[in-house]
């Protein structure tokens, strides 16, 4: 396992710094967000443009993955250049290690070819931006240009936030990936503008309430119900 006694499963890491092809570490800009987290034999994230996963295998240090399909999107060259030696890497990964929060993927010769620090971002303590809604007919829609619909999530157990047209007010409790939200009471105040608007709080409301399992991934947050169907995504809005 994890060298120092400190763990690589069950954290969320985001990459720093990746060898540039001639054996430095060249540090990655911070606008270019690519991820890591292992859990349950599946490493799964953000390799900068796209969504991967793929198997692992972990014990004495020394460290296995079996990359699956991801996502294939195309961003700017900058970006693309950071995911393709992101993935590359990770195919030649042997060992790995962490040490005061940062973790080193390494080669057979033990040379470090990916490090990541461990994200500072938690539910709690964040001001959580939705950017989708299940409709509740299977289907996530994006937020009416001009409403805003968000979540701060308490460490007291409250969640307070604006749905769109009203202030909402409830409970939330988690076990590890689990979580259950609600029951939510919210004013009773009517807005005609923008148009939609009311649909789309009771749609979030709902969805809020269908949520039992959530995941933070960098600065994004979604939230899923049992049947692993997303319910609502977020982003981070800064400081709650």
């Amino acid at each position: 396992m994890a060298e120092h006694g400190e763990r690589i499963e069950g954290v969320e890491w985001r990459l720093i710094a990746h060898d540039d092809g001639r054996g430095e570490l060249l540090s990655v800009e911070p606008g270019v967000q690519a991820s890591a987290r292992f859990e349950d034999g599946r490493i799964s994230g953000s390799s900068g443009c796209n969504r991967y996963a793929a198997g692992y295998r972990l014990g004495a240090g020394r460290l296995e993955i079996e990359l699956a399909a991801g996502t294939m999107m195309a961003c700017p060259d900058e970006v693309m250049a950071v995911e393709s030696a992101f993935l590359a890497a990770l195919a030649r990964i042997a060992a790995a290690s962490v040490t005061a929060g940062v973790l080193d993927l390494r080669d057979a010769s033990d040379r470090t070819l990916l490090r990541f620090e461990a994200s500072r971002i938690t539910l709690t303590g964040t001001t959580w931006l939705a950017t989708g809604i299940n409709n509740g007919r299977g289907g996530i829609e994006t937020l009416i240009a001009g409403s805003i619909v968000d979540a701060v999530f308490g460490e007291d157990g409250s969640v307070i936030g604006l749905a769109g047209c009203n202030r909402y007010r409830g409970s939330w409790s988690a076990v590890g990936p689990s979580i259950e939200v609600g029951p939510l009471a919210s004013t009773r105040m009517a807005c005609a503008e923008p148009e939609g608007v009311m649909a789309q709080e009771a749609a979030f409301l709902a969805a809020m309430g269908r949520a039992s399992r959530y995941r933070i991934d960098l600065e994004r947050l979604e939230l899923r119900d049992a049947e692993g169907a997303l319910q609502v995504a977020f982003e981070t809005a800064g400081e709650g």
